[in-house]
């Protein structure tokens, strides 16, 4: 474990080896340092990162799929884990003549759309795909600091014709990150609760959505036969928060996990001839495998 994370350290050139408290920069130290509540202990708080790949209509023409992936940091991780996504841009910039502010978009990197056409950027095929492998190689190296939740619509085996697509798929994404903070996240603690941010997406929806299910919130049973289940879902605080994608690092690698699964379950010729289809594979390390008994990976499919 220690191994892998001072290669990254070592690759991208982080400032501070981050195994090294004293390393840490003294805004981070701040965080750490924060007074205990009068408990006795420190309120704690996961942050989780979604966002969409594909359309959610069930009506001919759109993606056979749609995929929700959610990046989950801690709040004690979040300011060490922001700084190696800069020093991780730092090092690609200098490495492929890419701006630093350039964002991570996973049509715009597979396509070579916006800034990543070749006009723009200078890069070739292969170096477009290469650089899309560095980024989740980096965060497959994050075990102890974040995990990636998945929910995957697989639109063309619905039956339902009625089914709310956007709906049941965001219902099962924020149950499932309830049900990672009622059991203490992945640091094995307590009390956790957490916050939702997007991408940009059907935000009026959304906020209906996760205010019915704080307030009334039917989980069918695993078992045959016994009845549903009211499980409020109390754990995740406030409203979802949208974030315009070109403002957040994190949901930009959401963006490029979402695209990655997607392809994987649902390849492009066109991309087999780069391996695409085995990019997400890269991240099984810091998948959330709890989410689900039904998925070694913890990718939570619907239909199962």
């Amino acid at each position: 474990m220690i191994e892998l994370s001072q290669n990254i350290w070592a690759r991208y050139g982080f400032r501070g080896n981050p195994f090294d408290t004293g390393a840490l920069s003294s805004k981070a130290k701040s965080v750490s340092a924060k007074p205990l509540s009068s408990s006795g202990r420190r309120s704690l708080m996961y942050l989780v990162y979604a966002d969409e790949s594909g359309d959610a209509g069930l009506g001919q023409g759109g993606t056979p799929f749609f995929v929700i992936s959610g990046l989950i940091v801690h709040e004690s991780h979040w300011n060490e884990v922001f700084q190696w996504f800069m020093d991780l841009r730092r090092n690609l910039s200098r490495r492929y003549h890419i701006r630093q502010r350039t964002a991570f978009h996973a049509v715009d990197i597979v396509n070579g759309h916006g800034d990543y056409h070749h006009t723009r950027s200078g890069l070739t095929p292969p170096q477009r795909f290469q650089f899309y492998r560095e980024i989740l190689e980096f965060l497959a190296q994050l075990t102890i600091e974040i995990r990636v939740l998945n929910v995957f619509i697989r639109k063309d085996a619905v039956t339902d014709s009625n089914l709310n697509v956007f709906e049941w798929g965001w219902q099962l994404f924020i149950q499932r990150f309830h049900n990672y903070l009622a059991h203490g996240g992945h640091l094995s603690r307590d009390n956790e609760f957490g916050l939702l941010f997007t991408d940009r997406t059907r935000d009026d929806h959304l906020r209906r959505l996760m205010r019915r299910m704080r307030a009334f919130n039917q989980v069918p049973s695993q078992f045959a036969g016994m009845p549903a289940r009211r499980v409020l879902v109390t754990r995740v605080l406030d409203d979802p928060i949208p974030r315009a994608s070109p403002h957040s690092y994190y949901v930009q690698m959401a963006d490029l996990i979402a695209f990655a699964l997607a392809r994987r379950d649902y390849p492009r010729a066109a991309l087999q001839r780069f391996g695409f289809e085995t990019y997400f594979d890269i991240l099984t390390p810091v998948l959330l495998t709890e989410a689900t008994q039904y998925d070694p990976q913890g990718i939570v499919y619907y239909p199962r």
